[in-house]
């Protein structure tokens, strides 16, 4: 079994294994609470809140975002986006560092980790998702459930291209084909002063998370390969 396309091709690779023998069950949230509370007070009185959720480590990009946030309010002058920064992670301490040197304690909250609570009112409020993980070797063959959870959310997202993120989240994200922060800022903005697209974008993605990506294909996948392996799935 494999989690997406990418995992796919290397097990058969390693495994030598025929179309038959393979299946992917893909990772889906089916538990999230999309009718949580809107909290304008997350935006800290500014006109727009960008998320980040997840693990803050050194493959998932979080510096990426906070240069990315020194770059729409020092060099572009934009004194109206709130940043909004849920994980914990090897680096969690480091990266508040870094917002501090860089004097955006105001504008970049980093809470840590959180609960489910403020977990869903935090997707319901923000106005853009993003997925800061690198375009590398290691990123383009990861799922990552951050951009499912937007998606969930009807959230319209930023993300460095990575090759399994443009499959999962496909029209509903804006892609930024190079490591940059100052790109990704940009791409940020774009989005942000486009609010038809945003709104055209997150349900495209509500959709494909509910179809083609849904935990019901999932399931199926799962029962196939159990009756393929053991033969008692019914």
């Amino acid at each position: 079994m494999a989690t997406n396309q990418s995992v796919l091709a290397t097990v058969k690779q390693r495994g030598n294994k025929r179309d038959d023998e393979v299946f992917i069950a893909r990772t889906a949230p089916n538990t999230l609470d999309t009718n949580a509370p809107v909290d304008v007070g997350l935006k800290k009185g500014k006109r727009f809140l960008v998320g980040y959720i997840g693990v803050m480590g050194n493959a998932d990009g979080a510096r990426y975002l906070i240069e990315a946030a020194q770059h729409i309010i020092h060099t572009r002058g934009r004194s109206d986006v709130q940043f909004l920064l849920i994980g914990s992670g090897p680096e969690h301490a480091e990266l508040v560092r870094l917002r501090d040197s860089l004097g955006l304690a105001n504008s970049i909250d980093m809470p840590g980790r959180v609960s489910n609570e403020f977990l869903f009112t935090a997707l319901q409020t923000m106005d853009l998702g993003v997925a800061c993980d690198p375009i590398k070797d290691y990123s383009d063959h990861c799922t990552m459930n951050k951009t499912l959870e937007y998606m969930a959310f009807s959230k319209a997202q930023v993300m460095f291209g990575t090759r399994e993120g443009r499959f999962s989240a496909g029209d509903a994200a804006l892609y930024v084909m190079e490591n940059s922060a100052a790109l990704l800022g940009d791409a940020i903005l774009e989005l942000l002063d486009d609010e038809p697209r945003r709104q055209q974008m997150g349900v495209l993605g509500h959709e494909r998370l509910t179809t083609e990506l849904s935990w019901s294909r999932s399931i199926e996948a799962l029962r196939k390969a159990y009756a393929r392996a053991g033969g008692w799935v019914r």
